[in-house]
């Protein structure tokens, strides 16, 4: 209950992103990492206490994280997650080569600039080889993280975001050419290029796709983003066992973050506009009971082809149907 007061106080202090991930996490494992169904029957009661107490605490935040500049953070955060995961592979992706060659093409303009001028550019571009995966990483990481926002001068989230990634690729380059006078306007530029880049591909796959999800598997974002992505694109969810499943629309670009050795989510249908999670909720629960076994790996692919999308739009047409039945009761003459 204290750590659960400590995270209220940050919460009621301002923005802070980070406080609210870690109350959609909060208190869902019981001692020894035990599942708190699982704990002793003597801890059941002071252990449902705290749940309830945590889920207050979360509704009475959960409009000031499910919409707005939270969502806008969270767009940063899934790009930088997927250009590391393409720094990580160590080879070009859909988004790495042109990524890397605007980079690099800045550091060899700015070495090039060098050369006439010192003799000694040699060992400087020994540095900016050795150093670039580096300094995209350590840059990329920075806006990752899910840290409070600074509260002085009210700068937003993403603002102070992006001035913390840019002081850690500037003390990055600084380290490795530490004696080079243009490191600090060389990640000027490298920031400004990146900055751009990332905020372009979160603006071009910021559309809705629908997606079925199974909760056994993990897409490459920070672990409690997971969470706050749920949270701010609501849909409809089944429990089958430890495994929560969903069906929900999100922006095409979290369906790129899981594409290195598994498909977590799988896309079923574009759409053009925000269904309820009502309309969700229906389609899968008419999902049947056997495809969420554990035998079956990908639950989507139990389904005949087109099953789920059928299942999605008999949805939206009974919603449709009902809103239309509570018009007519409201109104008969219609």
């Amino acid at each position: 209950m204290e750590e659960l007061a400590t995270l209220a106080g940050r919460l009621r202090s301002g923005h802070d992103l980070e406080a609210y991930c870690d109350l959609l996490t909060f208190g869902l494992f019981g001692p020894g990492g035990s599942n708190t169904a699982d704990a002793h029957r003597l801890l059941r009661k002071p252990l449902s206490a705290l749940g309830a107490a945590r889920d207050r605490l979360a509704e009475r935040h959960a409009n000031t994280y499910s919409g707005g500049k939270a969502q806008e953070e969270l767009l940063l955060i899934g790009t930088a997650a997927l250009l590391g995961s393409d720094f990580r592979r160590r080879r070009p992706g859909k988004f790495r080569l042109p990524w890397q060659e605007t980079w690099e093409e800045f550091c060899e303009q700015a070495l090039n600039a060098q050369e006439a001028k010192d003799s000694g550019s040699g060992s400087a571009r020994y540095g900016y080889q050795s150093g670039f995966d580096r300094w995209c990483e350590t840059w990329l990481n920075a806006l990752m993280r899910l840290t409070p926002a600074e509260q002085d001068n009210h700068a937003s989230p993403v603002a102070a975001r992006w001035a913390r990634a840019s002081a850690a690729l500037e003390r990055s380059i600084k380290r490795d050419l530490q004696d080079e006078p243009w490191a600090t306007r060389l990640a000027d530029q490298l920031h400004h290029v990146g900055r751009g880049m990332v905020t372009g591909i979160a603006a071009s796959m910021a559309d809705p796709v629908v997606v079925a999800y199974d909760g056994r598997e993990g897409i490459d974002l920070p672990w409690p983003a997971q969470y706050l992505l749920w949270t701010q694109y609501p849909g409809g969810a089944r429990k089958a066992g430890p495994s929560r499943h969903r069906l929900t629309a999100v922006p095409r670009l979290f369906t790129l973050l899981d594409g290195l050795s598994r498909r977590s989510l799988r896309v079923i249908g574009d759409t053009e506009w925000h269904d309820s999670p009502a309309v969700y909720q229906e389609a899968i629960d008419n999902v049947p009971k056997a495809a969420f076994s554990p035998d079956a790996h990908c639950w989507w692919n139990t389904q005949a082809a087109g099953r789920l999308p059928h299942l999605l739009s008999m949805a939206r047409s009974d919603a449709a149907s009902t809103r239309e039945q509570a018009q007519r009761a409201q109104a008969p003459w219609r």
